[in-house]
């Protein structure tokens, strides 16, 4: 991840090579996705559109800024700015619930007692234990999940400040009702998921002979 200058503020970007979903296609119609479990191929299609999306969404949000800068305006783009930041961090907080299923498996309660169903999904043996403990410190759902229940904060008067996912003065950070994530953060999570996908797409069959995949060096 790069930062790009704008007059004094500095708003970080993401390094990214092309979409996701561009090379999905090409995989699905090479059948070369058929190696893995129906669940896998599953999640890999939302893993895809999620990461893309929260890419797509963050970046609208960050055209959006720069205009407001240039128009020292807060109220000319700050709406947009908010939608779009909204999008973008349910977006990859979804993607960051699917990667956290597939290490850790679902946990379903019934008054007291916790049952956690593990899959060995074929899709973990397509990623390195590596990338795993990266992924593991990402997380946006406290301020996700702020955004989505303001309306029981203020019926139950834990409302402070902040009824709309906002950026701060300085452009640094996104909060709501006291909850923060930086620009900075967010933007390297986004980048880093993208990769984390890249490198399961890239670790499946590029070749299919006789209905047997092979997996040669790219």
């Amino acid at each position: 991840m790069k930062f790009v200058s704008n007059n004094i503020i500095q708003i970080p970007t993401i390094n990214r090579d092309g979409k996701l979903i561009t090379r999905l296609l090409v995989i699905v119609l090479g059948g070369f996705d058929g190696a893995l479990d129906k669940e896998s191929q599953l999640f890999l299609r939302l893993l895809c559109r999620l990461v893309d999306k929260s890419y797509d969404e963050y970046m609208l949000a960050r055209e959006y800024i720069k205009e407001e800068m240039k128009a020292e305006d807060k109220l000319a783009y700050r709406f947009s700015i908010i939608n779009h930041l909204e999008d973008c961090l349910n977006a990859i907080n979804r993607a960051i619930n699917i990667f956290n299923i597939l290490i850790s498996g679902k946990t379903i309660g019934k008054h007291e007692i916790k049952t956690i169903i593990k899959k060995d999904c074929s899709i973990l043996k397509l990623i390195s234990s590596e990338t795993i403990a990266k992924i593991k410190k990402y997380k946006v759902s406290q301020i996700r999940n702020r955004i989505e229940h303001i309306e029981e904060d203020i019926y139950l008067n834990k409302f402070k400040n902040g009824l709309f996912l906002d950026v701060d003065d300085e452009y640094k950070k996104v909060c709501i009702n006291n909850k923060c994530l930086s620009l900075f953060d967010l933007a390297l999570a986004i980048e880093n998921y993208h990769n984390f996908v890249l490198e399961i797409i890239k670790n499946l069959p590029n070749r299919i002979e006789g209905g047997v995949y092979y997996y040669d060096k790219k």
